[in-house]
């Protein structure tokens, strides 16, 4: 009688199952769960991603010399009486090299 109930129970535990996977609405329910915490996921990082742009602006605003910087960085800008020296990398000199 003890292997009958077993038995019992491993066929109503198959049959669920296979309700399940074989459903529509479940494989739609799992799809749907599986793009939440890809949503999620994106989420964090975007707001990780803004912590940092909040930041970079509060620097920007309050810190004359980190905006200068960056200014000098990116615009490539010089101030009146300042030599630019610009060194070549490696790959860039074999490229010179090569061309003489």
């Amino acid at each position: 009688m003890k292997k009958f109930k077993i038995k019992i129970r491993y066929i109503i535990l198959a049959v669920a199952l296979a309700f399940l996977f074989l459903n529509d609405g479940a494989r739609t329910l799992a799809r749907h769960f599986v793009e939440i915490q890809r949503l999620n996921n994106d989420i964090k990082k975007a707001e990780a991603q803004n912590e940092l742009y909040k930041s970079r602006i509060n620097r920007l605003e309050n810190v004359p010399e980190y905006m200068e910087r960056e200014i000098r960085a990116e615009l490539k800008v010089i101030a009146p009486g300042e030599i630019e020296y610009r060194f070549l990398s490696e790959d860039e000199e074999k490229k010179k090299a090569k061309e003489k």
